[in-house]
């Protein structure tokens, strides 16, 4: 037996992306509103009300840290494609009327799924700042939630990430961002994701992090960091060094006089 209602996308992955439309006319005023043409709509004969379905090309991961780029680009393709088609921006897109079901009254519009480039060029998209205030509307149930939440807990993960090396320390890690997760999940988003969508945020994060961020990549990072503040500074007083130099001036005086040890100024002085 069909089942009336499916579940087209997961917690982990979007193949649609699918928008709620309650008005009599959702099945055709796509057009109308200058919206690209969905690649089915699924109408509920009784008001007429219906689901507008764009396939995607090649599915996009939303749990997985690598890969946040394209998520939130498809974020945002989603808030402009919703905003063209002023659909229900509560709606998850979680669960469709199912297009194979006689109760609803299906209609293909397009055979060939999108890209994203595609739908992209087609839609006003909203601006980084836009999706980050969306975001923290507790109405909107759109993808920049998750977007949100990743980049928040993800920066914070770096540092974290050094109180938890050493051996085991891993499985610690995962569930010391878990709770960043949550928090992030309370406080940065108005509509907070579910349960299983947070754990496959701090998974992709902590395993992502604890692999890149070694306490060998982490020196490398910070002598990296070190030479280019060195580099500054020596820009920065080169030329007084040099000019004392021509003065007749020793490297301890100059040295002294701009804070620099003198084996560093006769270094720069060499170059």
């Amino acid at each position: 037996m069909q089942c009336l209602l499916i579940q087209p996308n997961t917690a982990k992955l979007v193949v649609c992306l699918c928008f709620d439309v309650d008005r009599p006319l959702a099945a055709i005023d796509w057009n109308d509103r200058n919206c690209p043409p969905p690649n089915m709509t699924v109408r509920n004969p009784a008001n007429g009300h219906a689901h507008l379905i764009y396939l995607l090309e090649a599915p996009v991961a939303v749990s997985d840290v690598a890969r946040i780029k394209p998520a939130m680009f498809m974020a945002a393709i989603q808030e402009g494609l919703r905003r063209g088609l002023d659909a229900d921006r509560g709606y998850s897109g979680l669960i469709v009327k199912n297009p194979s079901h006689k109760h609803w009254i299906t209609k293909v519009w397009r055979d060939p799924p999108y890209c994203l480039e595609e739908l992209a060029e087609l839609v006003e998209l909203p601006s980084p700042y836009e999706m980050r205030k969306r975001s923290r509307q507790v109405d909107y149930a759109g993808l920049g939630r998750n977007c949100t939440v990743f980049e928040v807990v993800r920066v914070k993960s770096y540092s974290l990430v050094r109180d938890y090396w050493g051996p085991g320390g891993d499985r610690a890690f995962e569930r010391a961002v878990l709770d960043l997760v949550q928090q992030a999940n309370m406080n940065d988003i108005g509509n907070p994701l579910q349960p299983s969508e947070c754990r496959a945020i701090a998974k992709s994060i902590s395993r992502w992090t604890w692999k890149k961020f070694t306490p060998a990549k982490f020196r490398e990072i910070q002598s990296e960091r070190g030479q280019r503040k060195g580099a500054a500074k020596r820009d920065e007083l080169l030329p007084t060094a040099q000019s004392m130099a021509a003065e007749g001036k020793s490297v301890r005086e100059i040295g002294a006089a701009i804070g620099v040890g003198h084996a560093t100024v006769a270094r720069w002085l060499k170059l």
